[in-house]
């Protein structure tokens, strides 16, 4: 058995030249490493995102407040001539032949104001209508959150951030005045937190007091 002693010696002895061999040969420039260079990955890497948008004050001006008097305005013309209630004493501002705006004059910009479009054209039903717009709105906004119970089968209430920076609570419901099946008017009321009572009780009167002029 005494053999084997040498021979294990001078196994090893091999070994130890080859492996520093090789050791040296990959730490100089030219070595023999083959492959092609990966990156490694990153511990927790982060993905850049646009920072938040910082939430400004709101104006200052009073709360729409429920109840508001109501007279009629009219949009449209001929057979399909609308008769919209509104506020008393808001201006009209008329933005296309089938839509229109309202706001009380001297407010601020981002506090309240509505909106009245005939929709007859679009070929939809409410609940075509109610989809589409909420597609719409998650494309459109990043932080658009319709409320918690705040979609029903004809409206829908939602908050987003405004270019301003303000947060808006809005209010959108559809009314097919005529009875023929299709979203024929679509009534928006935009606010902000502290209108919701006012907003939330116009778009309904409005919705509900449309009629053929």
């Amino acid at each position: 058995m005494g053999w084997r002693g040498p021979v294990v010696l001078a196994a090893l002895l091999a070994l130890g030249t080859a492996g520093g061999y090789v050791a040296s040969r990959a730490q100089q420039p030219g070595g023999d490493a083959q492959g092609v260079p990966s990156p490694v990955a990153a511990s927790g890497p982060r993905f850049p995102v646009d920072p938040p948008i910082p939430t400004a004050t709101d104006p200052a001006d009073p709360a729409l407040r429920p109840n508001v008097p109501l007279t009629t305005d009219t949009l449209g013309t001929g057979k399909f001539a609308l008769a919209v209630p509104v506020p008393v004493g808001w201006t009209m501002n008329q933005t296309a032949s089938n839509e229109a705006k309202w706001k009380e004059p001297g407010t601020s910009n981002n506090t309240y104001v509505m909106r009245v479009e005939q929709t007859a054209e679009d070929g939809r039903t409410i609940p075509e209508a109610l989809d589409q717009r909420v597609r719409a709105l998650r494309d459109e906004q990043d932080d658009v959150r319709l409320v918690p119970g705040g979609r029903t089968e004809d409206s829908v209430e939602y908050t987003y951030t405004s270019n301003e920076g303000t947060r808006r609570h809005s209010f959108i419901r559809w009314v097919d005045v005529s009875g023929s099946g299709l979203a024929e008017v679509e009534v928006v009321v935009h606010g902000r937190t502290r209108d919701v009572p006012g907003t939330r009780d116009l778009v309904r009167r409005v919705a509900e007091g449309l009629r053929p002029a």
